[in-house]
């Protein structure tokens, strides 16, 4: 879980060569120039997604969206094609970013199923992940920085009381084995008898030449970060202390803390349109984080 452009596609890779099952149906194909290694995500969740998403126009949704009658039907094909694809599997796994905005249908669909859900949760300097939106679809910057504000919050906040992680792009990338390992230990994930086995097919596939984004940022260069705003930044600090502690992590306080940035995003920003604004519908400059986007209906 977590934002697009997080490192969520290696993660989800590296969680099958353990031995996670991510089903027998089509997954999205790689893409040369944005995701050359593979998203590992089932095709027909994203479509189902995107269904949801024609519905649901805004994030976040009404509340009790998941029982609304233009949604159930939905909700029902989603339960039905993940009870076919994983019934006889024991440990499985889908990836999709916008599974973050329908977390409240997803928990209802799980519990129909009767599966515990295990989650694990990726972050990245919003720096960085804007920059990668920017490069990989052109996208305006204001928006996608909202869009990994709301993200961001909706993994940590509506994954509260499940069992759940959550690690750092950092961590993933520069020490793999070390984070696998904490993910396994931490959520009883299954551990190859062969870890060299494993350890080879990881540097097989993670490419660092294809971190193309990366602004090595380092901390305290962002904490001053003259066009971040003070949100953003509690956002990100906040996230990243939950990496290193799960008992934190997993705390009413560190959830309170969470919910107040919640609140303070939606009464600074309201909710964000499904799509991101065309240019000539976006009154906000890019250089500027700080801003409302305004859409025309």
């Amino acid at each position: 879980m977590g934002n697009g452009r997080s490192g969520t596609s290696v993660l989800t890779r590296c969680l099958n060569f353990m031995g996670v099952d991510l089903g027998n149906d089509k997954m999205l194909g790689p893409n040369k120039k944005i995701n050359p290694k593979g998203y590992f995500e089932n095709e027909t969740i994203i479509h189902l997604h995107k269904q949801l998403g024609a519905v649901l126009r805004f994030r976040p949704s009404p509340e009790g969206y998941e029982n609304s009658p233009q949604v159930v039907p939905i909700k029902n094909k989603i339960k039905d094609y993940v009870y076919e694809q994983f019934k006889d599997k024991e440990v499985w796994a889908w990836k999709d970013p916008r599974t973050n905005d329908y977390l409240a249908l997803w928990k209802d669909i799980l519990a129909d199923l009767r599966v515990e859900p295990n989650c694990v949760i990726v972050v990245r300097n919003p720096i960085d992940v804007v920059a990668s939106n920017v490069r990989a679809w052109n996208r305006d910057e204001t928006w996608a920085l909202r869009q990994w504000q709301l993200r961001t919050l909706f993994s940590i906040r509506d994954t509260y009381g499940l069992k759940r992680m959550i690690v750092s792009y950092e961590e993933l990338f520069n020490h793999t084995l070390e984070c696998l390992r904490k993910i396994s230990t931490t959520l009883d994930l299954p551990w190859p008898e062969d870890e060299a086995e494993l350890k080879c097919k990881i540097e097989s596939f993670i490419d660092p030449k294809l971190q193309t984004s990366n602004s090595n940022t380092s901390l305290e260069d962002f904490i001053n970060h003259g066009d971040v705003t003070q949100d953003v930044k509690d956002l990100y600090l906040l996230a990243l202390e939950g990496t290193k502690s799960q008992e934190v992590f997993q705390s009413k306080a560190y959830h309170e803390r969470v919910e107040k940035l919640y609140q303070d995003y939606l009464n600074d920003y309201g909710v964000l349109h499904r799509d991101p604004p065309k240019p000539e519908k976006n009154n906000c400059q890019n250089s500027l984080f700080n801003v409302k986007i305004e859409y025309k209906h």
